[in-house]
């Protein structure tokens, strides 16, 4: 997968390649696990309730929205969308998670062109005057789904479009503009096929440092974020190193983390009842009603064949930091 590096790009993100995800008939929880190329990469200087600065860096000439890295153990991000000057980057209250010295990337945020193509070069199914027959891209949103498909029928739009689905009954509107439809890499995507068995490749850089994962109430469709070489152990540590909540005895209560498979879901949580399975562990839940069972090494656990993920929360709102493989340190 790791197929070389672009000389233009900073040390952080050298690994570049691609990968290629299937889009089987029905749903399909895919991740976005190659990232745009950095744009700029320097060292904080300072640390403002609501910036960070880097006094050697010209941010003068950036417009768009971009994804700001932190490289430090809580994998901080954040959203930016304006820039304060020259030297500051607009954040919330970083203060107590990031520090002077600590290294940071600026990178663009992938978009529904960037990541299908404005003109649907990824070749996902078409619909024509309408979503039958095509493949409909999910993207989470705070209170559910925005929905968008690729139309190929010109005179129902004024020509071939982007369109977005109204899920209250009405007709499809176009996307104005499939470039200001972000798709941060932190979020799963669903994407719904057709029925005819479909790919999309993925190309971009590899993250190489950990990533901060919001979770909200209830269902979280999030990225597995790294590539290759990812697992239950690497992304949420072998003991629960990321801090998901835990079981005691059982699932009530825990986090719940669905990996996609062929058949529907494989589903874990940290049990922290020691008496239960002979000491604190990774479960695997039984969906038959049977009691879970320890899994004997997280490390095991493979998400390279699952770019998508969902974590079912079972507390409030809150965060957890996702790892990458200990080897990314020395690509």
């Amino acid at each position: 997968l790791l197929v070389g590096s672009a000389a233009a790009q900073e040390s952080a993100s050298k690994p570049v390649g691609y990968e290629t995800l299937p889009i089987n008939g029905g749903f399909n929880y895919l991740g976005l696990r190659l990232h745009e190329a950095p744009v700029a990469s320097g060292t904080v200087t300072a640390v403002d309730a609501d910036s960070v600065t880097d006094s050697n860096a010209d941010f003068s000439a950036l417009t768009g929205t971009y994804v700001l890295e932190i490289a430090n153990a809580t994998g901080t991000i954040q959203q930016v969308a304006s820039f304060n000057g020259a030297t500051d980057i607009p954040t919330a209250d970083l203060t107590a998670v990031v520090a002077v010295d600590d290294t940071y990337t600026l990178r663009p945020v992938a978009t529904l062109a960037s990541v299908f193509g404005l003109a649907n070069e990824s070749g996902l199914d078409a619909g024509t005057g309408g979503p039958a027959g095509a493949d409909v891209v999910w993207l989470p949103t705070a209170t559910g789904f925005d929905k968008y498909y690729y139309d190929s029928f010109g005179p129902a739009f004024g020509g071939a479009t982007w369109a977005k689905i109204d899920d209250g009954g009405g007709l499809p509107t176009p996307v104005a503009a499939p470039s200001a439809v972000n798709i941060f890499y932190t979020d799963g995507v669903v994407l719904v096929g057709a029925g005819v068995d479909n790919s999309l490749v993925v190309t971009g850089s590899v993250k190489l440092t950990s990533t901060d994962l919001a979770l909200q109430d209830g269902f979280n469709y999030l990225s597995s974020i790294s590539p290759a070489g990812g697992s239950l152990g690497t992304m949420f540590g072998a003991a629960n190193e990321a801090g998901l909540d835990f079981g005691t005895g059982g699932p009530a209560g825990a986090d719940a983390v669905w990996i996609p498979t062929a058949n529907g879901f494989d589903k874990y949580y940290y049990d922290n009842f020691g008496p239960a399975f002979g000491g604190a562990t990774w479960a695997q839940i039984d969906d038959g009603g049977g009691l879970p069972t320890a899994v004997a090494d997280a490390n095991a656990v493979s998400t390279d064949d699952a770019s998508g993920i969902i974590i079912v929360n079972a507390g409030g709102q809150g965060a957890v930091t996702a790892g990458v493989p200990s080897f990314y340190s020395q690509l």
